[in-house]
């Protein structure tokens, strides 16, 4: 094979982005600008640690040990226990680890048992499966000259299957009762004035997660049958290509060519920019009302407000 190297525009000046990776391609550019290039540069603060994602690398990384042998169904709770308590999460979150704690076990179990569905047991899989792939395809008359890397949750060579798994817990809010009701303590969804709302069925899978499952699909020429698994409070679902176009060999082939096009466009957005961080702002643009709303975006609300408040400064400084 011939040997491949990154685009200069990746790396030019203040740019340094060595690689890209699926979830990284289903933001917005204005959101994988400040994730990926801006941020990084600000040299911002280390995120405030949120339970969503906390318990779901918790939940993935437990189910796969079982599934290779390497941990027991019974010992889910305590660890997850022991896991939470080593972070300093805000009062929402606290809160929000405390209902899922109640559920955690059921979240592992649910897992496994979509693997079960699809698969005739549990022997031949494998799990987290690294991947480094260079793509010939073009875009605007150009080539993605950018190692595409990442992991695939579960492959299974004997039955030749891939399965992309995701967590959907439920929210928390603030909802304190002006009288007490006799069965409150029996309501498991709430814990004194907070909440918890269950996660709802997933009709169709999201835009990230199909550009994810069509890059794996890609890794292996599409060959190996793709799953889509989505696991909620209390049932999972599961997308194949038998009742999900998107799946299917046209839809993955679809969503693999998103993938080109959109990190086609940034890296010639970096060209244009030619290692300038503030001409990059100006090309991509500035969203306003995420800036101002960032506490109610989930991909930046953990971020510390004086960084956001940095944040909004470069932008008006341009």
């Amino acid at each position: 094979m011939e040997e491949r190297f990154t685009d200069l525009a990746w790396t030019t000046g203040d740019f340094n982005k060595a690689t890209t990776s699926p979830s990284q391609t289903a933001l917005s550019n204005w959101m994988w600008y400040n994730k990926y290039q801006l941020f990084p540069y600000l040299k911002f603060k280390q995120e405030k640690p949120s339970i969503s994602f906390k318990a779901g690398t918790f939940v993935h990384d437990w189910f796969q040990n079982i599934l290779i042998g390497q941990a027991k169904i019974d010992d889910v709770e305590l660890a997850f226990k022991t896991h939470i308590e080593q972070f300093e999460f805000e009062e929402k979150h606290k809160m929000k680890a405390q209902f899922i704690l109640k559920k955690i076990k059921g979240y592992v179990e649910r897992h496994l048992e979509a693997i079960n569905e699809v698969s005739d047991n549990f022997s031949g899989w494998s799990s987290e499966k690294p991947f480094s792939d260079w793509y010939d395809d073009k875009y605007m008359g150009q080539t993605l000259n950018l190692a595409n890397e990442g992991y695939i949750d579960c492959v299974n060579d004997n039955e030749k299957k891939i399965t992309e798994h995701k967590n959907r817990f439920g929210n928390v809010s603030l909802k304190p009762l002006k009288k007490p009701k006799k069965d409150d303590k029996l309501n498991e969804n709430r814990i004194g004035d907070w909440v918890y709302s269950k996660s709802q069925v997933i009709k169709y899978p999201q835009f990230t997660h199909c550009i994810q499952t069509a890059i794996y699909s890609k890794h292996f020429d599409y060959k190996y049958k793709p799953y889509l698994i989505y696991v909620g409070d209390s049932d999972y679902t599961i997308f194949t290509p038998d009742n999900c176009w998107e799946l299917t060999p046209k839809g993955l082939q679809y969503f693999f060519k998103k993938f080109i096009q959109i990190n086609i466009q940034r890296q010639e957005m970096l060209r244009m920019a030619n290692g300038d961080m503030r001409k990059l702002a100006m090309i991509i643009g500035v969203d306003w009302s995420e800036i101002r709303n960032y506490k109610s975006n989930f991909l930046l609300e953990n971020y510390h407000e004086e960084d956001m408040q940095r944040l909004e400064d470069f932008y008006e400084k341009l």
